[in-house]
């Protein structure tokens, strides 16, 4: 049975070796928006540090482009090994890669190179996709194995890949976890807390990890976890209509909205309150943030000023500012509710009457184009943008 609506959320978390400030360990992921399609790709070069670093950077990367243009899987590892650089001491170029290429909630493709089989789990209980292999069959690379999987997903579904710091971590201080302990651990979290997010488990395997290493790390560690799930969804509201015609219709879509509100800018609520009837709760509450006050108006979430706190929310996205460590004001508030969504529609007025500073018209758009690109393309939500 077909999914009406799911959301693949993907995100990670990873620490290096003990002693090491690079990630031996890397993940890129990219949200292919014309196909419906995102790919993330989990690689740990040999060693640890800066060669591993680059190793592993390369590797992802090249699997990230061959994935995405659709190139035949035995070509793919093959060139990608044959184009790493070798190791000056050990004369080779090794590089394991785990790749998942979801498309939707069509299908979800699973290509594994010498690293831990990703655990999948369906309704709390480890799924079973049914692997098979290809030899590769170049003079270089003749005989080694890449493991393949696809199924359908559902609904609840996740998938947990990790490198070999986490599943050999506790070798040697009698802790016999591996791949199995790993499963476990992981049964374990999601019956504790079924909605836990993806880089929430992902940080708990990793710190488990490290506890199983007696809290000193002897290898990178990194967890790469993906959760299909109905979408969360987030309106940002901002701007006039570009003639008043059409102030009911902006007001109906944002009041016929299933989710979470925002409106951002004094004369955009003063629309949206006239044309609904929604009163204002608050008119000013200063948050000390250096930022205009906010307000509260019923039936929305959040009401803030319009271009000054559009723009801190920009940065605050571009530069992966943490709104949870850089206090509470507008801005944060905004970027905390993008972060916890997954589909963000933003309905975007375009007037540049009496009302609006032709300057202060073209920052609002441009803001508003801006921080839809980076949601999508770097936190890879699902994002649609509606002038009015």
């Amino acid at each position: 049975m077909k999914n009406k609506e799911i959301f693949t959320d993907i995100d990670h978390f990873q620490k290096s070796k003990n002693g090491q400030y690079s990630f031996g360990d890397v993940i890129t992921k990219k949200y292919i928006k014309e196909e419906n399609r995102k790919i993330a790709v989990l690689s740990d070069g040999m060693g640890s540090g800066i060669k591993a670093n680059v190793l592993a950077s390369l590797t992802a990367s090249m699997a990230l482009n061959f994935i995405s243009e659709h190139k035949d899987i035995s070509e793919a590892s093959e060139l990608i090994m044959n184009i790493l650089p070798e190791c000056s001491e050990r004369r080779v170029s090794y590089s394991t890669f785990v790749i998942i290429d979801i498309r939707g909630s069509e299908k979800a493709d699973l290509i594994v190179y010498d690293s831990p089989l990703p655990v999948i789990v369906r309704n709390l209980s480890v799924f079973d996709p049914g692997w098979n292999y290809i030899e590769l069959t170049g003079e270089k690379h003749k005989g080694k194995k890449i493991y393949l999987s696809s199924f359908i997903p559902r609904t609840g579904d996740r998938i947990i890949a990790f490198t070999d710091g986490v599943s050999q971590s506790g070798l040697g201080f009698d802790v016999e976890w591996e791949r199995k302990g790993a499963e476990e651990y992981i049964l374990k979290s999601l019956s504790e807390d079924p909605d836990i997010s993806a880089r929430v488990i992902a940080e708990k395997i990793v710190n488990k990890a490290e506890m199983n290493d007696k809290f000193t790390l002897k290898d990178d560690s990194s967890v790469l976890s993906v959760h299909f799930r109905e979408p969360r969804k987030l309106l940002i509201c901002s701007g006039a209509p570009a003639s008043k015609e059409k102030d009911f219709s902006f007001a109906r879509q944002f009041a016929e909205f299933n989710g979470k509100k925002i409106i951002s800018g004094g004369t955009t609520s003063d629309i949206i309150s006239r044309e609904l009837g929604f009163k204002f709760k608050d008119t000013m509450i200063n948050l000390n943030d250096g930022l205009p006050p906010i307000s509260k108006m019923e039936n929305v979430d959040l009401v803030t000023e319009g271009v000054m706190t559009l723009s801190r929310v920009e940065r605050m996205l571009r530069d992966n500012a943490d709104p949870d460590k850089t206090g509470d004001g507008a801005g944060e508030r905004i970027v905390k509710m993008i972060l916890n969504s997954d589909s963000v529609l933003f309905l975007l007025g375009t007037s540049s009457n009496e009302y609006h500073f032709d300057l202060q018209y073209k920052m609002r758009v441009q803001l508003i184009k801006d921080i839809a690109e980076i949601i999508e393309k770097k936190y890879l939500k699902h994002v649609v943008l509606k002038l009015f």
